[in-house]
C-alpha cells in the first residue's frame, strides 16, 4: 500500500468501521440501522464546534454581499485593486471567506470512508480490519428495524427523506435576510442548487449507493435540523433577554 492509502485506511476507514461495529455490538438488539442512527449522533457532536463555526462563516458572508457587490462594481474594470478592497472588508469585519468551506471539506473524506464501509460491511472479510479489542461479530444483520435491508441499493423511501431533509436543512440555515436582494448572480446561482438541485440529486443517488448510506444521509440532516432550531432558538432567547 502507498501512504495515502496507509492514511485512510488507519486514520479514516479503520476507526470509524470500528465505531460503528461497536456500536453495534452492544446494542441489546443488534440493529445496523439503530447503530447507524447513534453513530452518526456521535460524529455530529464530534463536528459541531466546527460545523456552527462554517454555517456561521456563511451567514456573515451571505448578508455582506450587498457590500461585497458594492466592491465589485467599484473596481470591476482592476481585478488587483477588487482583491485588496475585498480582502479589507473580510479584515474589516472580521470574515475569513474559506472557513465556510472547511466543514464541508472535513465531512467529504469522512463520507467517502463510510460509503466504502457501507458498501462492504456484509463482507466477513472486511471485519478483519477490526481492533483486536473490539468484538467481531461474525455477521451483521443488514434489517433496519426488521424493515428493509440496508444493503440493498434503490430504496426510494430513504431518498425522498433524503432529499427533503437536505431541503429543509439548507432553508433553515439560509439568513432570514437572504431573499437574493444584493446578491450578486452567482450568489444566487449558488443558493438556488443548494436549495433545489442538490436535494434532487440526493434522490437520485439513493437508486445508486446502500440504504445505509442514505440512511446515515437523511439522520445527520435530521440532526442538523434540530441543531438549527435549537441554535436559533437559543439566539432569540439571548436577545430577547439583553433586550
Amino acid at each position: 500500500m502507498n501512504y495515502l492509502t496507509i492514511v485512510y485506511t488507519e486514520f479514516l476507514y479503520r476507526p470509524l468501521l470500528n465505531g460503528l461495529v461497536w456500536f453495534y455490538n452492544v446494542l441489546p438488539y443488534q440493529d445496523l440501522g439503530l447503530a447507524i442512527v447513534i453513530f452518526v449522533l456521535v460524529i455530529r457532536l464530534i463536528l459541531t464546534p466546527l460545523l456552527l463555526k462554517g454555517q456561521h462563516a456563511q451567514k456573515k458572508m451571505a448578508l455582506l454581499q450587498p457590500e461585497i457587490k458594492k466592491v465589485q462594481e467599484q473596481h470591476k474594470n482592476d481585478k488587483e485593486a477588487q482583491g485588496r478592497a475585498l480582502m479589507e472588508l473580510y479584515a474589516k469585519y472580521q470574515i475569513n471567506p474559506f472557513s465556510g468551506c472547511l466543514p464541508l471539506l472535513v465531512q467529504i473524506p469522512v463520507l467517502l470512508a463510510l460509503l466504502s464501509i457501507f458498501q462492504g460491511i456484509l463482507n466477513p472479510e472486511n471485519l478483519s480490519y477490526l481492533y483486536s479489542f473490539i468484538q467481531n461479530p461474525g455477521t451483521i444483520n443488514p434489517l433496519v428495524f426488521g424493515l428493509f435491508d440496508l444493503s440493498a441499493k434503490g430504496n426510494w423511501v430513504l431518498g425522498v427523506l433524503a432529499g427533503a431533509s437536505q431541503y429543509l436543512q439548507t432553508k433553515l440555515t439560509l439568513p432570514a435576510s437572504s431573499n437574493g436582494a444584493g446578491q450578486g448572480d452567482f450568489a444566487k446561482s449558488l443558493q438556488w442548487q443548494s436549495l433545489y438541485v442538490f436535494p434532487f440529486f440526493i434522490v437520485v443517488w439513493a437508486f445508486f449507493f446502500p440504504a445505509a448510506a442514505i440512511l446515515y444521509w437523511t439522520v445527520w440532516n435530521i440532526f442538523g435540523i434540530v441543531q438549527e432550531i435549537l441554535v436559533k432558538k437559543l439566539s432569540n432567547d439571548t436577545g430577547n433577554n439583553q433586550k
